[in-house]
């Protein structure tokens, strides 16, 4: 356990309450891999730092609440590059968070989430409708379902919402060794994916970018008969070690740590967008090589985030695995000289959306044609009048 990282009881969810919290964030992970290393990854969110405006806002000393920046990010991959792409940030009118005791369920404008628990098995049903800058709709559907994630002989609690105070970082697996099923359709064209999929949350009520956290790195791996996942975060204090949390995840759901396992990252590399990023890294125990990981396939590299679809080896069990990683530096997030960048990559309902937006956002074949079909006569980036979100009696 870490002081820049909580791990909460199996099974929690958090508060809505926490969208009160000036400047803090909460968000759900999915992703789905498949043998081949190609699938997707699905983020709804209140508060996402990455957002354009929300930790710059608190940096200036008026920071936002998280319930006014909802969003959903969906990317899909293939061939270790990014196939299709859209982060679109609603109106907090377009957004509804049912959270109840089996666990949680979402609206966000016409797409509906949820994920629930019912005894130990856990299932996540994601039916996306999301508007494209042309006005096309784009549609995914994904499903999961498993025995849910327990740990440290805890039983999974859904009912559990609240840890009293919040910790600044709080991070739950929800469900991982488990199957999953997707189709994504978009500008005619259809993608469908199933694998192994890896579910989570994560929440806090202070600003990311405060927490004491220089970079931290993420990875899931798809070994055959497990999952492994390790979290390690670098502390702004360089005197300070790197803090690092392994976890593994059998068939049953149950979770241990594996506190003799340690992150070392080969040979450090920075992006374009000056990111320091590690193409290797190996999970060792007494100095000795225990699994290596490929980060080489970058399927999304920011300026101040990075994502891989990984490939690893257990040396001891000589097992492969697929997975995804992640590289994120806090304080490189929403800077002044960043933000125009980021906006070409943002759908914003509500605000004038940046004139490249048709250029990252949709499936990769076609985005160029799409892009300069935008600036023709008639035409225009600026969104078509979006569909009323449903009532709380239709969702």
């Amino acid at each position: 356990m870490s002081n820049l990282l909580h791990l909460s009881p199996a099974g929690s969810g958090v508060h809505p309450d926490l969208l009160k919290s000036a400047g803090g964030f909460a968000w759900w992970y999915l992703d789905l891999i498949d043998e081949k290393g190609d699938g997707l990854v699905c983020i709804w969110s209140f508060g996402l730092p990455f957002l354009p405006g929300y930790a710059s806002a608190s940096r200036r000393g008026q920071p936002q609440l998280p319930k006014n920046r909802p969003s959903l990010n969906l990317a899909s991959f293939k061939g270790g590059k990014l196939d299709f792409y859209v982060l679109q940030e609603f109106s907090p009118e377009e957004v509804f968070w049912d959270a109840g005791q089996e666990g949680d369920r979402w609206t966000f404008g016409l797409s509906a989430l949820e994920s629930i628990q019912r005894g130990e098995e856990r299932r996540v049903t994601l039916d996306l409708h999301l508007r494209m800058p042309d006005g096309q709709i784009a549609t995914a559907l994904i499903e999961a379902q498993g025995r849910a994630v327990s740990h440290s002989g805890q039983k999974p609690d859904p009912a559990h919402r609240l840890l009293d105070p919040l910790p600044d970082h709080d991070w739950t697996p929800l469900l991982c060794n488990a199957r999953a099923r997707a189709t994504l359709s978009a500008h005619g064209q259809t993608s469908t994916f199933e694998g192994r999929v890896y579910h989570d949350r994560n929440g806090g009520q202070r600003p990311m970018h405060e927490l004491g956290i220089d970079v931290w790195t993420w990875g899931r791996l798809a070994f055959p008969s497990r999952e492994l996942i390790y979290y390690v975060l670098h502390p702004t204090d360089a005197s300070e070690p790197p803090q690092t949390l392994v976890l593994e995840i059998d068939g049953n759901g149950e979770a241990r740590m594996i506190p003799d396992l340690q992150l070392r990252e080969r040979r450090p590399s920075k992006n374009l967008g000056g990111l320091r990023w590690w193409p290797e890294q190996v999970l060792e125990r007494d100095g000795r090589a225990i699994i290596t990981i490929d980060n080489r396939q970058r399927i999304d590299s920011g300026p101040f985030y990075l994502r891989s679809a990984a490939s690893a080896l257990d040396l001891e069990h000589g097992e492969t695995a697929r997975g995804i990683s992640e590289v994120c530096d806090p304080a490189r997030i929403d800077l002044d000289v960043h933000r125009p960048l980021v906006r070409m990559r943002v759908m914003q309902n509500a605000r004038q959306n940046s004139m490249w937006l048709p250029l990252f956002t949709g499936p990769k074949k076609g985005r160029v044609s799409r892009l300069v079909t935008s600036f023709l006569p008639g035409a225009g980036v600026t969104q078509p009048e979006q569909t009323a979100p449903r009532t709380k009696e239709q969702r």
